[in-house]
Parts: C-alpha cells; sequence; structure tokens
C-alpha cells in the first residue's frame, strides 16, 4: 500500500469520525427539544413558588445581568415544576401569582397569570 493511500483512508476516516461528532452533537442539542415537543400540551392550575436567575457580569454595560430566568410552580397535582422562562414572562409575574400553567414536556408554554398582567 503506497503512501498516497494511506493518506486517503486517513482522511476519509478522519471526515467520517467529524461528521459522526457533528450528527452527535445535533442530537443531543434538539434531541431534548424534539422530545418534549411530540409531547401533548397539558394545563393545570399552578402557584408560582420562586423566582430563579442566574447573574453574569456584562462586560459592555459595565453591570450584572440575568442570563437565565426560571420560574418553580407548585402545581394542583402536588409536583413542583420549574421551567426556564423568556424575559417577557420573568418580568410580569411575582411569586405568589395563581393562574393555569401549561406545559409541553420539559418546555414551558405559558402561565395565565403572566397573561393577565401583560394583557390587562
Amino acid at each position: 500500500m503506497t503512501a498516497n493511500a494511506v493518506f486517503a483512508i486517513l482522511i476519509i476516516i478522519w471526515v467520517v469520525l467529524m461528521w459522526g461528532f457533528v450528527g452527535y452533537a445535533i442530537w443531543r442539542g434538539w434531541g431534548p427539544f424534539v422530545r418534549s415537543k411530540r409531547q401533548r400540551k397539558v394545563s393545570l392550575q399552578a402557584r408560582i413558588a420562586d423566582k430563579r436567575g442566574s447573574h453574569e457580569f456584562d462586560p459592555v454595560n459595565w453591570r450584572q445581568e440575568f442570563t437565565q430566568k426560571v420560574l418553580v410552580f407548585e402545581c394542583e397535582d402536588g409536583v413542583a415544576r420549574d421551567y426556564e422562562v423568556h424575559d417577557d414572562v420573568w418580568d410580569w409575574v411575582e411569586v405568589g401569582d395563581e393562574g393555569v400553567l401549561t406545559y409541553q414536556g420539559e418546555l414551558f408554554v405559558t402561565s395565565q397569570s403572566a397573561i393577565w398582567r401583560i394583557r390587562p
């Protein structure tokens, strides 16, 4: 076997491994989202038990800012569910608000208490 043939085989193996890595990364990133989207939407009564936010320093504006905003819901079935929410929902709800929580798998869809505050 010549050096060119060995080099060509190594290139082919490298390309296949890289495409496998890209496919695996896409599957790990989109897999939970796709699995949640396949489930039906569930709505139930819930109360906002806690607002959790993680902070990071913003060097552009030279201040702390929230990077992840999570609401913890105490639901009527006794389960505490936590969902990462959008800024609009985070800004308009307070701990203790009650309403209808709608979720789909591991994804937050909406909270009726947030809609009441946004659209009076």
